[in-house]
């Protein structure tokens, strides 16, 4: 069922938190790729390792604020990703587990069951403080077996972390250890602003900004959000970097990352589809970074939105040897 409404703004945002919270993708497709010690450059400062062993995360609990490197290995048999949410002075994970987590989880029973005004009901429950959350990017989507860095400037504070691809139920691995809290300190990294090698640029208006073609090597890719915006799923765009084995799966893969689609993003992901990283949600006028190994092939750079074709938010590119 596309959630595709006439409702209120409230209503849309609550729906799109519950599209965050309850997604985080089994992946048991054949694409993984093992980790080579070539295909990833580590930067030099505050490297934060994140692990996956099966739906957790195993980080440290406190950060640094300023510009922070996480290096997240995806030893699980399921595709993930991560992102930060900055929480409202006050808001801890327990408060989110308590007073967020809930009705979402019911509202998504609901839904499953094609009862939508019965999760309308439960999403009216959102807490006020929620519509004071802002994102602060993330790992994008890793396939299992992987390894992916992904760097970006965080703010002091209390941020939930969470993977929202969704179960084969519907069910996000947030409900299942996917969630932890972080705490920002006011004290800062000393890392600085990386530089890229390339810039991809991501706007509303002019869609994804990218090369046709490179050639295979290492890389560190700059990721400008000119702006930003909410689409009918209720979230905003992001770029995640995938390998395809042929053109003709742009179509399958703009469908399944369709998040405002109650039936995508569930594991397994369609076959011929490797997913690379990339970075998560910013705010308009934020840049984050990405490092990734290309051989040759075809790769897609896509936002996680409706309608990512027509809105020019895929960007397919050739990489050559």
């Amino acid at each position: 069922m596309i959630f595709n409404v006439h409702f209120s703004k409230q209503f849309i945002l609550i729906f799109l938190a519950a599209i965050f919270i309850t997604s985080c993708k089994n992946d048991k497709h054949k694409n993984t790729i093992p980790p080579q010690a070539t295909e990833l450059e580590s930067l030099d400062n505050n490297i934060v390792e994140v692990t996956t062993n099966v739906m957790d995360f195993v980080m440290p609990d406190t950060l640094r604020s300023g510009w922070n490197t996480f290096r997240y290995t995806n030893k699980s048999t399921e595709t993930h990703f991560f992102i930060l949410e900055k929480l409202p002075e006050g808001v801890t994970l327990e408060t989110y587990k308590n007073e967020l987590v809930p009705p979402f989880k019911a509202a998504f029973t609901f839904l499953n069951k094609g009862d939508f005004e019965a999760a309308m009901k439960e999403l009216e429950k959102t807490p006020k403080w929620w519509y004071d959350v802002t994102f602060a990017g993330g790992v994008g989507l890793i396939s299992p077996k992987s390894q992916a860095e992904t760097t970006i400037h965080l703010k002091p504070g209390t941020y939930a972390m969470e993977c929202y691809v969704r179960m084969p139920d519907g069910m996000p691995h947030a409900f299942y250890g996917m969630l932890k809290e972080i705490t920002v300190t006011e004290k800062e990294s000393k890392a600085s602003m990386p530089e890229a090698d390339y810039n991809i640029t991501v706007s509303a208006k002019t869609g994804i900004t990218f090369k046709d073609s490179l050639q295979a090597g290492n890389y560190q890719f700059g990721v400008h959000f000119k702006d930003q915006k909410k689409y009918e799923s209720f979230l905003g765009h992001d770029v995640n970097l995938v390998k395809i084995e042929n053109d003709t799966l742009i179509t399958t893969l703009c469908k399944w990352v369709n998040s405002a689609d109650i039936t995508s993003l569930r594991s397994p992901a369609p076959s011929g589809l490797t997913f690379l990283g990339g970075v998560e949600d910013l705010e308009a006028g934020e840049t984050g970074f990405f490092k990734v190994f290309l051989d040759q092939g075809n790769y897609v750079l896509i936002s996680e939105i409706p309608n990512a074709k027509e809105r020019g938010m895929i960007k397919p590119f050739k990489v050559y040897n």
